[in-house]
């Protein structure tokens, strides 16, 4: 389903939408596992990236 206003089709309300719930959830959710560790960026990576910016 598609809004009729949806200027990103080629036809009007031809389309999709997706819905991504990315809250953390509880034990009484049915979430029973750890939450994986945050992922961090590599020191050399983050100063190539500081470096391309600062330019």
């Amino acid at each position: 389903m598609a809004d009729v206003l949806d200027h990103a089709t080629n036809e009007i309300a031809i389309g999709s939408k997706l819905g991504i719930d990315a809250t953390k959830k509880l034990p009484g959710e049915g979430f029973k596992r750890a939450w994986p560790p945050l992922v961090k960026m590599d020191e050399g990576v983050r100063k190539k990236i500081d470096s391309l910016f600062n330019k």
